[in-house]
């Protein structure tokens, strides 16, 4: 009988991303309940910065392995741009706790930070490599100083 250890099997990515979501969500609602206690902003806060989490983590993994390589065929949402949202999203949840402070309105400060994140995503998009991508692309009509003549 074979026994099965620890380095045979593979954590995917996503998986290390929904553990550390939960956490996420977890600790940044209790804080925000036991700080103001107010259940629903505590979902919403934690949810924001979750949400971020389980999308930065895979993104993150993703870009770090050489050997990933993004299938566009298969994806069906391919302007959605994953580490963009995620970074934009994780961060969004812990500026309406902060605003929470600031303004006495929780929903208040819960738009503002969502608006802010829809910001972040737009530029963010625009500037983060996508996983399976490299961040400088090689084209070959490209200056390089390999090319000089000695």
């Amino acid at each position: 009988m074979a026994e099965s250890t620890m380095d045979e099997s593979v954590v995917s990515p996503g998986f290390v991303g929904g553990a550390a979501a939960v956490v996420t969500f977890g600790a940044l609602a209790y804080v925000t309940v036991l700080l103001f206690e107010q259940i629903a902003a505590g979902v919403l806060v934690g949810a924001l910065s979750g949400v971020g989490i389980f999308y930065t983590v895979p993104y993150t993994i993703r870009r770090a392995d050489e050997s990933y390589v993004r299938d566009d065929h298969e994806n069906l949402a391919r302007s959605f741009h994953p580490g963009a949202a995620g970074y934009a999203l994780s961060g969004a949840g812990i500026v309406a706790l902060a605003l929470m402070f600031v303004l006495e309105n929780a929903l208040l400060s819960v738009l503002v930070a969502v608006t802010l994140a829809f910001a972040e995503y737009v530029v963010l998009s625009r500037a983060l490599p996508r996983a399976g991508e490299s961040s400088v692309e090689d084209h070959d009509g490209d200056w390089s100083s390999d090319d000089w003549d000695e």
